[in-house]
């Protein structure tokens, strides 16, 4: 395991987090997510990395943007150790942590508000009202289509169930017939209409899908025996498990579907897509990006190069 454990960090109450809507982070390269702290007017360290801005990489952003001198995003409230609220509110998480050294390496403060209505956060990017999403946007070919897609990270997806519901999950088909839950505006809703399909051409019951606006709400649902299982991505349920003790009574099934890649969801209307690219490539290449992955316990998926728009057709 990497050297770099998160356990020092305070997580809010999965059901207090949900009930907190949207809200006005004002994060910028100085909050304090992910032990980040302004050096000085030039740089700002995030997980204990120093970045310095780079005047070759802050020379691709467009003037608009340098102008505004902001990198704005809208992060999800509840996805430990993706992204999240911990400490005084503030957004935290290894994908926030990404966003805040990029904005750093382009002369920009990284500032994001945040939601729990994951299902907006397509539509905000693609027209215009936010530059970013940081972290377990999946790449799919269908927001593909909108929004450009810059892959930092391969995630695998996985199931938790009630401890003690006598299920064994390791293969998608253990899914059919069952009553499954997925976060609204999910790449896994499309993967469980997959699941579906792979039932009823094996003649099985197709399982019962089930969307959720806040991944409190679906461990609820778990938990009072409305639903089965839940899917999300295995590095968040591992997470969730090791670092919330909200999450006792749950258990997380073996079964290790489709890996995905994710990352950051950039507006085409930003002009930024190279910019970020070429920020995050700096930090793979002088071992940041391994750093602080490694600071919130991400020692697996670990990409070489950063791709934007990866080929995800199958």
């Amino acid at each position: 395991m990497n050297s770099f454990i998160a356990p020092r960090r305070i997580l809010i109450g999965l059901a207090a987090a949900a009930a907190s809507g949207l809200v006005l982070a004002g994060c910028t390269s100085a909050s304090t997510g992910g032990d980040s702290a302004e050096t000085d007017a030039a740089s700002v360290e995030v997980a204990g990395v120093v970045i310095e801005k780079d005047d070759d990489l802050a020379a691709l952003v467009p003037q608009e943007v340098v102008d505004r001198g902001t990198l704005t995003a809208i992060q999800f409230d509840n996805a430990p150790a993706d992204t999240f609220l911990g400490e005084d509110d503030e957004i935290t998480g290894w994908g926030p942590d990404l966003g805040r050294a990029v904005a750093g390496l382009l002369g920009l403060e990284y500032q994001a508000e945040v939601s729990g209505a994951f299902d907006t956060f397509i539509p905000g990017i693609e027209n215009g009202r936010y530059d970013t999403s940081w972290a377990s946007i999946i790449a799919t070919p269908e927001r593909l289509e909108v929004v450009d897609i810059v892959a930092v990270h391969e995630s695998t997806t996985g199931v938790i169930t009630k401890e003690g519901a006598g299920l064994s999950i390791s293969a998608p088909e253990d899914l059919c017939g069952l009553r499954v839950g997925a976060l609204a505006g999910s790449a896994f809703l499309i993967q469980m209409e997959e699941i579906v399909t792979l039932c009823e051409d094996a003649g099985e019951s197709a399982p019962t899908i089930d969307s959720f606006p806040q991944q409190g709400a679906a461990q609820l649902a778990v938990s009072s025996d409305r639903i089965d299982a839940f899917m999300t991505a295995k590095g968040q349920l591992s997470w969730l498990l090791r670092e919330d003790s909200s999450a006792e009574g749950f258990e997380i099934q073996p079964l290790d579907y489709q890996p995905n890649l994710e990352g950051v969801a950039v507006s085409r209307d930003s002009g930024m897509t190279e910019a970020i690219t070429a920020a995050m490539n700096k930090l793979i290449e002088d071992g940041s990006y391994e750093t602080i992955m490694g600071f919130w316990d991400i020692d697996f998926g670990l990409l070489d190069e950063a791709v934007a728009n990866p080929d995800v057709s199958g």
